[in-house]
C-alpha cells in the first residue's frame, strides 16, 4: 500500500506537472504515453506472435502514433512556422478541413500498410491480430490525444483538470463509499469487488468536485455563474464514462488472463491500468466542454 501511494503521488505531481506546461511538453509526454500504452494492449490481446517480441502490426502502430502527435504539434502556438501552416491545416475541404484529412489518411494508410503485412506473410499473422492492433491506435492513442486537445483550448489549463476530476475523484471516491457502504454488487462476474453504492459515491465525488472546479473558474475567468453547475454535469457525465472505461479495461484483462497491463508503475500496473479512465473520460470531456460552454 506504501508504494502504491508513494509511485500514485509521484503520477499525480508528473500529471500536475505536464498539464500546466501544457503545448509541445504535454503532447510529448502523452505520445510517450501513448506508445506504451499501445504496446500494453497489443501485448494483452496477443498481437504479437512471441511475447516479448514486437510484432510488424505494432511497428505500424507507433510509427502511426508518432506521426499523429506530430501532427498535433504543428498545430502548437509555440512552433515557429505556426503563422505559416495553421492557415492551410485549417481552411475547410468540404465536410472537413485540411488537418482532419491529414490524420484520417494516416489512419488509413496505418490500416492498408497493416492489411498489407498480413497478405504477404501469409498464413504467419492473422486477422485476429490484426483488428485488435488497428483497434489499438484508436482506444490508446487517439482517445490520449484530447487531454492535449483539452489543453490546447481557450481557458484549457483549467478545463483539462475535468478530464482528470471525472476519472480520479471518482475513483477514489468510488474506492471509499463501496467499502464503507457496499452492499450490492455492480458486475459481479467482472469485477466483484465495485458496488452500486461505490459507483454513486464516485459519480456524486466527481460532481461536487467538478462544481468546486466550475466555481474556481468563474472567481479567475470574466464568466457566466452558470459554468458551476456545467462543469458539475460535465465531472458527472464524464464519472460515468470513466467507470465504463476501468470496466473495459478489467474485462480486456480478464479475456487475457493477465492481473496487469504492464508494470511501468509500482503498485498499480502499466500505463492502461493508470489511465484506463482517463481515455474514456478525455474525449467525453472534450466534446461536452466544446459543446456547453459556449453557453457561457
Amino acid at each position: 500500500m506504501v508504494t502504491r501511494i508513494i509511485s500514485g503521488a509521484v503520477v499525480l505531481v508528473i500529471i500536475l506537472g505536464f498539464g500546466l506546461l501544457g503545448g509541445p511538453a504535454q503532447a510529448v509526454f502523452l505520445a510517450v504515453l501513448s506508445c506504451i500504452g499501445y504496446l500494453e494492449f497489443t501485448k494483452a490481446v496477443d498481437v504479437r506472435l512471441h511475447e516479448n517480441k514486437i510484432s510488424g502490426y505494432e511497428k505500424v502502430g507507433i510509427v502511426s502514433i508518432i506521426l499523429y502527435y506530430v501532427l498535433l504539434l504543428i498545430t502548437d502556438d509555440c512552433m515557429p512556422f505556426h503563422q505559416n501552416i495553421i492557415g492551410w491545416l485549417h481552411s475547410e475541404m468540404g465536410v472537413f478541413n485540411r488537418f482532419t484529412i491529414l490524420v484520417l489518411l494516416l489512419f488509413i494508410v496505418a490500416v492498408v500498410v497493416m492489411f498489407g503485412i498480413y497478405i504477404f506473410t501469409f498464413p504467419k499473422h492473422t486477422i485476429r491480430q490484426m483488428t485488435p492492433a488497428v483497434f489499438g491506435l484508436i482506444y490508446v492513442a487517439l482517445t490520449l490525444s484530447f487531454l492535449y486537445l483539452i489543453r490546447e483550448l481557450p481557458h484549457g489549463i483549467f478545463l483539462v483538470w475535468l478530464a482528470y476530476i471525472s476519472a480520479l475523484v471518482c475513483d477514489t471516491c468510488a474506492y471509499f463509499a463501496g467499502s464503507l457502504f457496499g452492499r450490492h454488487k455492480l458486475t459481479p462476474k467482472l469485477s466483484p469487488k465495485k458496488t452500486i453504492e461505490g459507483a454513486v459515491g464516485g459519480m456524486l465525488g466527481a460532481t461536487i468536485a467538478g462544481g468546486l472546479m466550475g466555481w474556481l473558474f468563474y472567481a479567475c475567468i470574466d464568466c457566466e455563474i452558470l459554468v458551476i453547475p456545467l462543469f458539475a454535469v460535465i465531472c458527472m457525465i464524464g464519472s460515468i464514462v470513466s467507470m465504463c472505461g476501468d470496466l473495459t479495461a478489467s474485462a480486456i484483462k480478464r479475456n487475457g488472463n493477465i492481473k496487469d497491463f504492464g508494470k511501468l508503475i509500482p503498485g498499480h500496473g502499466g500505463v492502461l491500468d493508470r489511465f484506463d479512465s482517463v481515455i474514456f473520460t478525455a474525449p467525453m470531456v472534450y466534446f461536452l466542454v466544446v459543446l456547453l460552454l459556449d453557453f457561457v
